[in-house]
């Protein structure tokens, strides 16, 4: 995909229809794009008899004109235009309107580069509502665990984490649970430390994230003098 400039507009955030216009000398020539949310199937709008002469029958974008028509008016105008339309505004460059072959190519190209952003854009943007969506649904199986249910949910996670790089799996939804759990519980439990340990690759890893859950539970019990003495071991085992 090539490089489009967006005279009004942004490739970050393509709002799925623009004008594309291009110079010719002091005159504006411009066409409009429209990326399609859905994907047509022309063929059933087209008589059978007729079906073997359109190439292209599954539409995903519609580019009016095909080729480039004047623009009776200034840039200034027509960028007030797209502003008042909400449309993206597309600097096509030059173009020689005589040669309508080079003209409808240079336009189609730049159009279906139009089309292919838009499409990569909403994809990312559906991905991530999926990814968060997915993040917040985990974190709400957790909401109305009571805290000691809650440790008992880490100690579970991480006995399957262990168990899931015996066999060479990904540990990343459990990583995210704990994660979750750990934001949902007072911050003096500090589980979020074991985040750092979860891959196991670090030396002492188990034995660490062990005694960060075994200090949880102490606070929790408002075992103190507990408290202290993981404290003291964890602090052994990191600088071991």
């Amino acid at each position: 995909m090539s490089d489009i400039n967006f005279r009004l507009g942004s490739s970050k955030e393509p709002k799925g229809h623009a004008v594309i216009y291009f110079v010719e000398e002091e005159n504006i020539f411009v066409s409009y794009v429209v990326d399609f949310p859905i994907t047509v199937d022309m063929s059933k709008y087209i008589p059978e008899m007729f079906a073997d002469q359109i190439p292209d029958q599954d539409m995903d974008k519609i580019i009016i004109p095909p080729v480039p028509e004047k623009y009776e008016g200034s840039m200034e105008s027509l960028e007030n235009l797209c502003n008042l339309r909400g449309d993206d505004l597309v600097d096509g460059g030059t173009i020689n309107i005589k040669d309508s072959t080079l003209a409808m190519s240079k336009l189609s190209k730049l159009g279906k580069d139009y089309s292919d952003i838009c499409k990569d854009f909403y994809d990312n943007v559906s991905l991530k509502k999926i990814f968060n969506n997915s993040a917040d649904s985990s974190k709400n199986d957790f909401s109305n665990l009571p805290e000691s249910e809650l440790l008992a949910e880490i100690t579970k996670i991480v006995g399957n984490i262990k168990f899931l790089k015996d066999n060479n799996e990904s540990i990343n939804s459990e990583i995210e649970n704990i994660d979750n759990i750990s934001s949902l519980l007072p911050e003096n439990r500090k589980i979020k430390e074991i985040l750092r340990y979860l891959d196991l690759e670090k030396k002492n890893s188990e034995a660490i994230i062990s005694a960060y859950i075994s200090r949880a539970y102490s606070m929790f019990k408002e075992d103190y003098i507990k408290v202290k003495e993981l404290e003291n071991e964890i602090l052994e085992l990191e600088n071991n």
